[in-house]
């Protein structure tokens, strides 16, 4: 599967940063398209505010669904879905200057960051900061199951 392309293939067809990754985590998730475009619609714009970026947002989903915290007294999986979230935040700030909307929407994006950006000749901002969360989510997933 691939996921950065499905991801940048929603994008350009008008759904937000967050809808557009947290779709393309569909298997992992197990939500339907529909329930992700309902869950993830305010998110874009950095919740439309120019707030945290959208993918950045959309990776707190998925992280949600891969490490869960649904017991509120379950304070270890509560530490663990935080220091997941920090790692990934880490490693978007690796590769960009920053994690709001508003700072980062309309700066260029480098696509050399990105194998997926490059292999699907990705060159737009946005574009670049969602399949570039793609991937760093896809490591960390990976990572966990080695």
């Amino acid at each position: 599967m691939d996921r950065a392309k499905i991801a940048y293939d929603l994008h350009r067809g008008g759904a937000n940063c967050a809808q557009s990754l947290v779709c393309a985590f569909s298997d992992v998730t197990g939500l339907d398209q529909e329930t992700t475009m309902k869950l993830c619609g305010a998110f874009g714009g950095g919740f439309r505010t120019g707030g945290i970026c959208g993918a950045v947002s959309g990776a707190g989903v998925v992280l949600g669904f891969v490490y869960p915290h649904a017991d509120p007294a379950d304070m270890p999986a509560k530490t663990r879905i935080s220091k997941k979230i920090m790692e990934f935040e880490k490693r978007f700030q690796e590769r960009f200057p920053g994690l709001c909307c508003r700072e980062i929407r309309d700066l260029p994006a480098d696509p050399t960051v990105s194998p997926a950006a490059q292999r699907l000749g990705v060159t737009k901002a946005c574009d670049v900061y969602i399949v570039s969360a793609v991937e760093i989510l896809e490591e960390m997933i990976q990572e966990e199951q080695a």
